[in-house]
């Protein structure tokens, strides 16, 4: 009570110490001489001494920062230069800002977030809706179900820990239905906490209910009447890449002491890590095959700085979205953002603490892969878009050359699609996109590509397979499209055409005798998947 006490005492004498610390800092700009600096100097002691005793942690970390900075300079002879009078004053500036607000009169309720990555199997993902209203419980769980969703209503939060299951992987909840402290105790909950994706429903778009749904972990919000394309796409952006790939994180460090640290970190929580030790001789073959999620970089080391290998990164397309951390034990601000000016995310000072590293990586990485799908992926299907589908055929081509592999690259079709959409309407259309998109996520492996050509036309790369496995593979996709039509809205087919890669043969050569194929299919009656006559080893 005693320390509540003195902490209020401090924050009311704040305005009183922001008023003589801007006056001396006027007059020494005014008419700067030892006396006016030392004066201003005084002040600044008086903060930097005070602050933090009293509760005000950032005011006083800034405060002494700018002590750091004058020191050298209190009762001496010596002058500072232009360049440390400009940083000086940029410091005090700064300090009078956050003076103005001090924090403990601001809203300091942070939301502790617990680091539990989750990564499950190719199995259904179960998704719990919050739903009291029968009749949009019934609609969400037929139209979540159909695409390969395990689904569970419930009516309130009271019923939500017994409904957990393993593979719970989203929590859909109707924001309208919940009072504040409803919401407060959802986003108290363990699993949300833990990063388990929270989408609300409401029918207010204002700030205030989207506020609520922030401040309750929510990280999607969608506005009634439910739009189930937009319902969808969110679930994948916060899902879908979790299901099966785990966070991928590149460590550049010449000291393999400290990489194996940071590694061992990483790890123990679930990560895929690749350290490089030698970034002469290992980075290039890393960038290229590890493909990673976010780039720790030492930014001192013997063959070039990271900086530098900072730039070498970004020349390259498929890395322009990828998170790039510096790690240094440099502590000098200026020299932190001059080094990430290059395009770097964020500065780690060594030591990094196991925490600050899980929670700085965390975030970076969703963040990135949020801003890379909205690069790569097609928004309607989920799927890769047509630039990135030519872009990983161009990679694996080049990988198949050079560990003489198979590949073996399909160009799908749905049959009649315009008479879909022509008698059914376009919002069917778009749910057959859809499914048919999900339904090839689920029946094809993890390694093969699978992208949007354009409208109803799809492409698939079956790297490391020959003709004969990738002609299985969509037997399989028909056989699980034929059971699934008793769930969907209008029943379908599709026809295909597959290409065998070889030679030195170039993407779009692949890609026009896949095409021809699948021409051949649509004119022998559609439903059927033809390979390719003229294939090199045909």
């Amino acid at each position: 009570m005693q320390d509540e006490e003195l902490q209020r005492s401090y924050r009311e004498q704040i305005p009183q110490l922001l008023s003589e610390l801007a006056e001396a800092a006027k007059q020494w700009n005014k008419t700067p001489s030892q006396e006016s600096f030392d004066q201003f100097f005084s002040k600044v002691l008086d903060i930097s001494g005070s602050a933090e005793m009293f509760g005000q942690i950032s005011i006083g970390t800034v405060a002494k920062s700018l002590q750091s900075e004058m020191s050298p300079f209190f009762r001496s002879k010596e002058i500072p230069d232009k360049s440390l009078i400009k940083r000086i004053n940029g410091i005090n500036e700064q300090l009078l800002s956050m003076m103005q607000q001090p924090t403990g009169d601001q809203n300091t309720n942070i939301r502790e977030v617990l680091f539990k990555p989750k990564v499950i199997d190719d199995g259904l993902m179960h998704i719990l809706v919050i739903e009291d209203d029968p009749k949009l419980a019934v609609d969400i769980k037929h139209k979540l179900s159909s695409t390969s969703f395990e689904i569970t209503i419930i009516p309130n939060i009271a019923q939500i820990q017994p409904s957990f299951k393993d593979n719970t992987r989203c929590i859909i909840a109707n924001l309208d239905d919940m009072n504040d402290k409803q919401i407060e105790l959802l986003g108290n909950i363990e699993e949300v906490r833990s990063s388990l994706p929270l989408i609300f429903i409401s029918d207010d778009n204002s700030i205030d209910a989207r506020l609520k749904a922030v401040q309750a972990g929510g990280q999607a919000f969608i506005t009634k009447p439910v739009d189930y394309t937009q319902l969808l796409q969110a679930i994948d952006s916060l899902t879908e890449r979790q299901l099966v790939q785990k966070y991928r994180v590149l460590i550049v460090d010449d000291q393999k002491s400290l990489s194996d640290y940071y590694s061992s970190i990483l790890e123990e929580a679930d990560f895929e890590v690749m350290s490089v030790n030698d970034p002469q001789i290992n980075l290039m073959p890393a960038l290229t095959d590890f493909v990673p999620d976010l780039i720790l970089l030492d930014l001192y080391m013997p063959y070039c700085n990271g900086q530098d290998l900072a730039g070498i990164i970004r020349q390259m397309d498929n890395l322009l979205s990828v998170p790039l951390v510096f790690l240094s034990a440099e502590s000098s601000t200026d020299l932190q953002l001059r080094a990430m000016s290059t395009g770097a995310d964020a500065f780690l000072t060594k030591p990094v603490s196991p925490d600050d590293l899980l929670l700085t990586v965390q975030s970076r990485i969703k963040r990135g892969r949020a801003v890379h799908d909205l690069v790569t992926k097609d928004p309607l299907s989920g799927l890769l878009n047509r630039r990135e589908s030519i872009r990983r055929l161009d990679e694996e081509i080049s990988r198949s050359r050079r560990n003489d592999t198979p590949l073996s690259v399909a160009m799908l079709d749905l049959d009649h699609f315009k008479k879909i959409n022509d008698t059914q309407g376009h919002a069917i259309g778009d749910w057959v996109i859809k499914f048919f998109s999900r339904s090839m996520q689920k029946i094809f492996r993890e390694s093969d590509i699978i992208g949007r050509h354009g409208g109803e036309e799809f492409i698939v790369i079956f790297p490391d397979t020959e003709p004969e496995a990738a002609q299985l593979a969509c037997k399989r996709l028909k056989k699980y499209i034929k059971e699934s039509e008793k769930d969907l809205p209008c029943a379908f087919t599709y026809s295909g055409g597959l290409a065998f890669a070889g030679g030195d043969e170039s993407s779009n050569s692949i890609l026009e005798r896949a095409d021809v194929a699948l021409y051949k299919a649509k004119e022998k009656g559609r439903n059927k998947v033809i390979t390719a006559t003229d294939n090199p080893r045909s």
